[in-house]
């Protein structure tokens, strides 16, 4: 008799457990997605619209825990832009939470020790109607044997009450003009 109510408890906690584990995988898949590569990436709905020079294509689209990211690439070789852009989500809507991010986004994405970087300086720009910080760093980026100039251009913004984020990476002869450009051709959606 005491066998069948350890039996049936066991049953129990193991089909509670099973329903939890279900539960989670369902709530994981619902609030991240990932896509890469360029017939995976969704270029029509990023934050920004933008002009890269030359051909581009879509590398990577990610939904994560309520912020979007996507980066679009020139298609030569090494791509000559990297660009990246996301809305933050609503959590990380204050002023240092911001900050802190793109402080992290950036040392993490340029933490190769490929990029030699000259310090950051801060610049004012227009973006989205709006003039906002732009942190600006330039410097190099080595492959192989072969050594690039870098350009490296990095903004928030704020629209229609969210956080949206641009990061731009250039390489190459043409990297602060190409930068530039792509700086100067984004707008909000």
């Amino acid at each position: 008799m005491p066998w069948k109510w350890i039996a049936a408890g066991c049953g129990g906690c193991f089909v509670l457990t099973t329903a939890a584990l279900v539960a989670l995988v369902l709530v994981i898949g619902r609030t991240m997605q990932f896509a890469f590569g360029p017939e995976g990436v969704n270029t029509d709905q990023t934050p920004f619209t933008y002009t890269l020079p030359g051909e581009s294509e879509g590398v990577l689209d990610m939904n994560m825990f309520g912020m979007r990211m996507v980066q679009i690439t020139s298609t030569d070789t090494p791509p000559s832009v990297l660009l990246t852009m996301g809305r933050l989500p609503g959590y990380l809507q204050s002023s240092a939470d911001q900050a802190s991010f793109i402080e992290a986004f950036q040392e993490g994405m340029i933490g190769d020790e490929n990029y030699q970087l000259d310090p950051p300086r801060t610049e004012e720009r227009r973006l989205c109607g709006q003039t906002v910080p732009v942190i600006v760093q330039t410097g190099q980026f080595q492959e192989d044997q072969t050594t690039y100039a870098t350009t490296s251009l990095m903004a928030a913004v704020d629209h229609n009450r969210r956080t949206q984020f641009v990061w731009i990476l250039a390489h190459g002869e043409n990297a602060n003009p190409n930068a530039e450009q792509v700086f100067n051709s984004l707008d909000c959606r």
